[in-house]
C-alpha cells in the first residue's frame, strides 16, 4: 500500500536548508501538481505551500513519519517551473534558502483576500490621455544607438544622462514598440514617492495598460495585480519597486531600471538580501528581455560593466530644455559664525539668496540628511544622552509629535525636558533635522509657504500626495526634505537647491561613501533649473576644502578616480564582497563565535576576508552585531569560494545557540 502512494515536496515560507515531503490522499491525486498551493501542518503550525516534486517518496524519508497535507488551494494561481527555476536562482547567488525568497516572493497576507466573501476591489485609475512626447534630436540619437545595441544581442544597456535630459520619454518611447510587439515592460522606480510622480505621466500614455506595484497598497489591491498578470492574454506596462521582480510575470520583453545607482533598490532584511539593478539583470535574463538602467550619475558596478564589455553604454549629455545658467557656492560655515553672519541653521548669505528668489517668484527645495527636530537631546548638567534601550543610538527628538524616536528600530517614548539621569530640568536640543528646518524657514520667511517632505510626511500618501502636487502647483514657495527630494523630481519653477550641513553627506562610514556623496550632490543640484531658466545651488558645510565636496560643486563625478580608489583597495567592482554579521543579544557570545568564524574563515582557499569588525551603530533592535567583509576574486575560482563560504555559514548555524545568528549579505551596501 505504502508503493502506491504519492508524496509531494513543498516549500515552506521558512529558512529551511531543503523542501519537506508530504503524502498526497487519494482524493487529491489528481488535482495536486507541481506549482499548486497547499495547506500543511509543519511543528504545530499551518502554513501555505508550494509543490516543487511529486512522485515516490524521496530517499530516506520513513513513510511513517511522513504527514498529509491538509488541504489543496485551487483558487490560489498555479506557480510555473520557471517562476520556480528563477526562485532557485536568486537563492543560490544570494546564498538565502527557498523558503526564504519563496516568502518574498508570495506574502501570504494578500492570499488571504481569497477567503473573503465580499470583494475589496477597487476601480482601476481613469488617467487623462495625452499624446506622446516627441523626441529631441538628441533623445532620438540615444534611442537609435539603445535599439542597435538591443538587435545586435547586447541585452543590457546603461544610459547615463544627464539630469533633465529627458530619459522618461526615451522609456515610454521604448515601452509603447514593445507593448505594440505583444510583449510586457517592468519599469522600476527605486521609491514609492517616484512611481506616485510617474503614475499619472505614464498612465496618460498606456492608460489601464499600466499597473501599479509597491509595499504600501493594499493587500486586495496587490492580490487583483498579482491575479491579471497571471491570468491575463494582454501585455502590461508595470511601474514598480524592486519587489515587482519577484511576481510571476509571464512574458516581459523591456525591464527599465531608472535611477539605477539608488541606494533604495538594495533589499536589507529580511532575505533575499537583493540588489534591484543586479536582480533585474538576472531577471531579463531568464525573461530573454532587454533591460536598460539610466542614471545621471551611474553606479561604478555599472560602469565597469560597460567599460569591459558587459553592457553597452550610451551617453546623453544635452539637456532638453538647454544648458541653465546654474550657479554654484559653496559656504564655509566656520567663517559665516566667526563674523557673525548666521541665523539658526542658515547663513545669511543663503537667506538673502532664497529671499531673492522668493521675490522672483522661484521656488527653493532645502536639503537636510537628518528627519526630525533635533537629532538628539541632552543633559546640560551631566551630560547625560537619552538613548535607545534596544539600540546603540541617541534619541531622536520629533516636535510635531512631542516624542524621542529610535531611526532604527521605532522606538518611541513621550518626550519630557527632564533628565532621567540626574533629574535636571531642561534638556539642550542638539543637531537640527528637516522639522527644526521647517520652524527655522517659517520663522525667516513668515509670507512665504514652507513644507517638509522626508519619511515622516511620506508615512501617509494623502500627506506626501499633497506636499508634491501644492509644491508642483506653485502652492508651496519651499521644501525642505530628505533624500527623496533626490528622486527624480521634475519641478518648472524651481531655482534653487541648498545643502544644509553637507558635511554629513560624507561622513558615511563605508566605502562607498565618496560615490554615494557625489551622486546624491550631483542629483540635487540636477533638480534646480530643470526648464533651462537660471538658477542656484548652495552648498552649507564646515569643510570647504574637502575634495568630495569640491568636486560635487564643480559638477565633477570623477569615475576614474574613484574606480582607482576601488581597484587599489580591493573593493567591488573589482572583487565579489559578502558581508557576515553575527548577531546576539549577548555581545560576549558574538565575539566569541566571531572568533570562530575568524578562525574557520582563515583556513579557506582563494578568499580574503576583514574582521571582526565593530559597526558603527553595534546594536539594533537588543541584537550585539560583529561583521566580516569576505572578499572573493573575480575568477573561475570564484564560484566554488562562495559555496565554501556558504557551506562555512551553514556549518556554524547548525551548533551555534539559537539566539546567535549569522546574517548573509552577499554584494553588500
Amino acid at each position: 500500500m505504502t508503493a502506491d502512494r504519492i508524496y509531494v515536496d513543498v516549500i515552506l515560507p521558512l529558512r529551511l536548508a531543503g523542501e519537506v515531503s508530504y503524502s498526497l490522499p487519494e482524493a487529491l491525486q489528481e488535482s495536486v501538481g507541481v506549482g499548486s498551493w497547499v495547506a500543511v501542518t509543519f511543528h504545530g503550525r499551518r502554513y501555505l505551500a508550494v509543490v516543487c516534486r511529486k512522485g515516490g517518496l524521496a530517499a530516506g524519508l520513513d513513510p511513517a513519519a511522513v504527514h498529509e497535507i491538509d488541504e489543496v488551494k485551487t483558487a490560489l494561481p498555479v506557480i510555473s517551473a520557471a517562476q520556480m527555476e528563477f526562485w532557485k536562482s536568486i537563492a543560490d547567488y544570494y546564498l538565502c534558502t527557498l523558503g526564504e525568497v519563496f516568502k518574498s516572493a508570495c506574502p501570504a497576507q494578500f492570499f488571504k483576500q481569497v477567503e473573503k466573501k465580499r470583494s475589496l476591489r477597487k476601480k482601476l485609475p481613469q488617467y487623462e490621455s495625452q499624446p506622446e512626447a516627441v523626441l529631441s534630436p538628441a533623445q532620438q540619437q540615444a534611442m537609435d544607438a539603445i535599439e542597435n545595441y538591443f538587435a545586435g544581442g547586447m541585452k543590457t544597456v546603461l544610459l547615463d544622462a544627464v539630469t533633465a535630459a529627458g530619459k522618461t520619454e526615451i522609456y515610454m518611447a521604448l515601452a509603447r514598440k514593445t507593448l505594440e510587439k505583444g510583449r510586457g515592460v517592468l519599469y522600476l522606480v527605486p521609491e514609492i514617492a517616484m512611481s506616485r510622480q510617474l503614475e499619472q505621466r505614464i498612465g496618460s500614455v498606456f492608460g489601464d495598460k499600466l499597473l501599479i506595484w509597491h509595499s504600501r497598497q493594499t493587500p486586495a489591491v496587490r492580490k487583483d495585480i498579482y491575479d491579471k498578470i497571471v491570468s491575463s492574454e494582454e501585455p502590461y506596462i508595470m511601474l514598480g519597486t524592486r519587489s515587482a521582480l519577484l511576481l510571476p510575470h509571464r512574458d516581459v520583453g523591456l525591464v527599465v531600471v531608472d535611477e539605477e545607482h539608488d541606494g533604495s533598490y538594495k533589499q536589507t532584511d529580511p532575505a533575499p538580501r537583493y540588489h534591484g539593478r543586479d536582480l533585474a539583470v538576472m531577471f531579463a535574463r531568464f525573461h530573454k528581455a532587454d533591460i536598460l538602467l539610466g542614471s545621471a550619475t551611474p553606479s561604478l558596478e555599472s560602469i565597469y560593466n560597460a567599460r569591459t564589455g558587459k553592457y553597452g553604454l550610451v551617453e546623453l549629455k544635452e539637456r532638453y530644455y538647454g544648458e541653465p545658467e546654474l550657479k554654484t557656492v559653496v559656504i564655509d560655515m566656520n567663517r559665516a559664525w566667526a563674523a557673525h553672519d548666521v541665523k539658526g541653521s542658515f547663513s545669511m548669505k543663503l537667506v538673502n539668496m532664497m529671499r531673492a528668489a522668493l521675490d522672483r517668484g522661484e521656488q527653493i527645495m532645502v536639503f537636510r540628511s537628518r528627519r526630525s527636530y533635533s537629532s538628539y537631546v541632552q543633559c546640560p548638567q551631566c551630560g547625560s544622552v537619552p538613548r535607545c534601550p534596544s539600540c546603540n543610538v541617541a534619541l531622536s527628538y520629533h516636535k510635531f509629535k512631542n516624542v524621542l524616536s529610535c531611526h532604527y528600530c521605532g522606538y518611541q517614548t513621550p518626550y519630557e525636558a527632564v533628565c532621567g539621569n540626574c533629574g535636571s530640568k531642561g534638556l539642550a536640543l542638539r543637531g537640527a533635522g528637516t522639522e527644526k528646518l521647517e520652524e527655522e524657514l517659517q520663522q525667516l520667511f513668515p509670507d512665504a509657504v514652507v513644507a517638509r517632505f522626508d519619511a515622516d510626511v511620506t508615512a501617509s500618501a494623502k500627506d506626501e500626495k499633497e506636499v508634491l502636487e501644492g509644491f508642483r502647483n506653485g502652492d508651496i514657495d519651499i521644501m525642505v526634505g530628505t533624500q527623496m527630494i533626490t528622486k527624480g523630481f521634475d519641478f518648472a519653477n524651481l531655482s534653487m537647491v541648498a545643502v544644509i550641513n553637507a558635511d554629513t553627506v560624507v561622513s558615511l562610514q563605508d566605502f562607498r561613501c565618496d560615490e554615494k556623496a557625489l551622486q546624491l550632490l550631483a542629483q540635487l543640484k540636477g533638480r534646480a533649473a530643470r526648464r533651462g531658466s537660471g538658477g542656484s545651488f548652495v552648498i552649507q558645510t564646515y569643510q570647504s576644502d574637502y575634495p568630495i565636496l569640491k568636486d560635487a560643486a564643480a559638477g565633477k563625478y570623477d569615475c576614474d578616480a574613484l574606480l582607482a580608489q576601488r581597484r587599489n583597495f580591493a573593493f567591488p567592482p573589482y572583487v565579489r564582497l559578502i558581508s557576515l554579521t553575527v548577531r546576539d543579544r549577548y555581545e560576549g557570545r558574538v565575539f566569541t563565535m566571531a572568533g570562530e568564524i575568524k578562525s574557520r574563515l582563515a583556513k579557506l582557499p582563494d578568499i580574503e576576508f576583514m574582521g571582526p569588525m565593530t559597526p558603527a551603530v553595534n546594536k539594533v533592535q537588543g541584537q550585539f552585531m560583529a561583521v566580516f567583509w569576505v572578499k572573493l576574486a573575480k575568477n573561475a575560482l570564484a564560484r566554488s569560494a562562495k559555496s565554501r563560504v556558504a557551506a562555512l555559514v551553514e556549518e556554524m548555524r547548525s551548533f551555534m545557540k539559537p539566539a546567535v545568528d549569522i546574517v548573509v549579505d552577499v554584494d553588500p551596501y
